[in-house]
């Protein structure tokens, strides 16, 4: 086992972090003498995956562990759907594991550099009122609890113990495999356009509602929106993508270059931020694209950022975002990046964004050269009366007080966790405040 004593930090630059033992186990032997490690020195243990959260999730001054080792397809099968990875694997990695047996995801968020462990664990999801978030898919888990003891969780083998671990933020026990439920390949058939807002905004919830996957940014300041659509359409469908000229100009000229440029300006000299707002509204649309699901939900996203988003009843939604466009108009708040707007199914998973209710999401964003928590605060507070429950990887405010009123099922998830854990091996002062 490797090593190192490093520091950490997470993508956004954020959160930065020293742990005195950095391991990189590469069996399931590994992950078990990490355990033993951080009992016999009553260090913390977290386990790093892609880094991408905003929050210290992964932070921790003990034991930091990267699974990146323990990647890879463990099994497949077709008939069922069901597929079982190693808790290591990046999403980016998945397709081409289950393109051999006809399988996909059944939906992704628009970056894929995460580890599966570490999307499930955060309640990582896409868009689309049909389909759940990650967490949602997961029908068995493989994990090493914190006291050494390895054990297996499915809705029918410790029911608790799975429902609390398939989104757990780490602190159940560290996932070294995950099952979960795929579909048949697919394609996608991708429009983006450039739309009023007012007309996006109010047809968004019968849009969403029968279309696979539907979303919206909104630069604040403006009144149109860029909306993205996606259809399914058989894998066999001829695929079509705009020349590799033109899509370097769009992904990445505009995309990342011309956008960081734009970002950067308006972080120097804030009165840039509408003009540069407004740039963006206008030009940002791409052209149509059809291909394989993992190709169109995904882009390159290397302009970094701070995000909060927050999880709100869907039949809110028309009057939560009025409430916010309002704020955001009222104090004439200079921000280049756009809000997203996206839409999830209800899930019975404990601790899920989405638990027990048909979810809109409203992401904001804010430059990493900014300072994020201003503005973020903001959108917390507008739309805190609304229910919305954080998104566990962004950025929020909130307690254990506060989240035990969002989540019914909050109370059962603190009991399995102080059954596996009782000396809190997987805990750290940040989690202490979500969860005692």
């Amino acid at each position: 086992m490797r090593t190192a004593n490093i520091p950490t930090r997470t993508w956004s630059g954020r959160h930065r972090w020293c742990p005195q033992h950095l391991l990189a186990p590469r069996d399931e032997a590994g992950v078990l003498e990490g355990l033993a490690l951080a009992r016999s020195r009553k260090l913390p243990l977290r386990v790093i995956g892609g880094g991408h959260s905003f929050t210290p999730l992964a932070a921790t001054d003990g034991v930091a562990m990267s699974l990146e080792a323990l990647s890879g397809l463990v099994r497949a099968d077709p008939a069922s759907g069901l597929v079982t990875l190693r808790g290591g694997t990046r999403l980016w990695e998945i397709a081409e594991l289950l393109a051999p047996y006809g399988l996909a995801l059944s939906v992704m968020g628009d970056i894929d550099r995460q580890s599966i462990a570490g999307a499930i664990q955060t309640g990582t999801h896409g868009t689309g009122a049909r389909f759940t978030g990650f967490a949602g898919m997961v029908r068995a888990l493989r994990l090493a609890l914190a006291d050494g003891s390895i054990v297996e969780t499915s809705p029918t083998q410790d029911p608790d113990l799975f429902q609390a671990a398939r989104l757990g933020l780490g602190t159940i026990g560290i996932v070294l495999e995950v099952t979960i439920a795929c579909v048949p390949a697919y394609r996608l058939d991708l429009v983006e356009s450039t739309e009023p807002l007012e007309a996006t905004v109010g047809s968004f919830l019968p849009d969403s509602a029968i279309t696979d996957h539907h979303e919206f940014f909104w630069f604040p300041r403006t009144d149109r929106a860029i909306v993205r659509v996606s259809r399914r359409v058989p894998q066999e469908t001829a695929r079509r993508r705009p020349s590799r000229a033109a899509e370097l100009l769009q992904q990445e000229v505009l995309g990342n270059g011309a956008w960081e440029l734009l970002c950067r300006s308006a972080a120097l000299v804030p009165h840039l931020s509408r003009p540069a707002a407004e740039i963006a509204s206008r030009v940002f649309a791409g052209p149509r694209v059809v291909d394989d699901s993992a190709a169109v939900f995904t882009a390159p996203r290397r302009v970094r950022f701070q995000e909060s988003e927050w999880a709100i009843p869907a039949s809110r939604f028309p009057a939560a975002f009025a409430a916010l466009r309002a704020r955001v108009e009222d104090e004439n708040v200079r921000v280049t990046f756009p809000l997203e707007v996206r839409r999830a199914a209800a899930d019975d998973v404990w601790l899920s964004t989405a638990h027990g209710r048909d979810t809109v999401y409203i992401a904001a964003h804010r430059y990493h050269r900014e300072e994020a928590g201003p503005y973020l605060l903001m959108v917390q507070r507008v739309l805190e009366p609304f229910a919305a429950r954080p998104h566990w990887g962004k950025r929020h405010w909130l307690g254990r007080k506060e989240l035990t009123s969002l989540y019914p099922r909050f109370e059962d998830f603190r009991t399995v966790r102080e059954a596996v854990d009782p000396d809190g091996v997987l805990l750290t002062g940040y989690l202490r405040h979500l969860l005692l």
